[in-house]
């Protein structure tokens, strides 16, 4: 999963929504460093283009707390970061877990599950 023509300091950001089925379904808002960069129907993927440094993506309805993943990015480099909502979790939560994920995986995870999904 190359990108092409990456500016100078850039990287790759795919953002992956796994969330599972909902009564009424809503997008995943994702902020980096703030800043709403992705609005994620559920089983999409996007690709962005960062800046190399530090990254901290969020959960738009959640601006501070535990849903965080933090990236320090290389230019040049691919990351891929997993959000999504676990119905089944949040009528156990906190026994059954966190229902939000957020955090960074690897490419093999990764293309495994973007394979079902439609990109945006």
């Amino acid at each position: 999963m190359a990108s092409q023509s990456l500016g100078p300091g850039q990287a790759v950001l795919y953002i992956i929504n796994d969330s599972g089925p909902t009564l009424m379904s809503s997008n995943q808002d994702i902020t980096d460093n703030g800043e709403q960069i992705a609005s994620l129907p559920r089983q999409t993927y996007v690709k962005l283009d960062i800046a190399g440094g530090h990254h901290e993506f969020r959960f738009k309805p959640f601006p501070q707390g535990k849903r965080v993943a933090t990236l320090d990015a290389q230019a040049g480099q691919i990351y891929y970061l997993l959000v999504g909502y676990s119905p089944g979790r949040s009528w156990g939560f906190p026994f059954g877990g966190d229902p939000m994920t957020i955090r960074l995986i690897d490419e093999e995870q990764a293309a495994a599950l973007m394979k079902g999904m439609k990109p945006l």
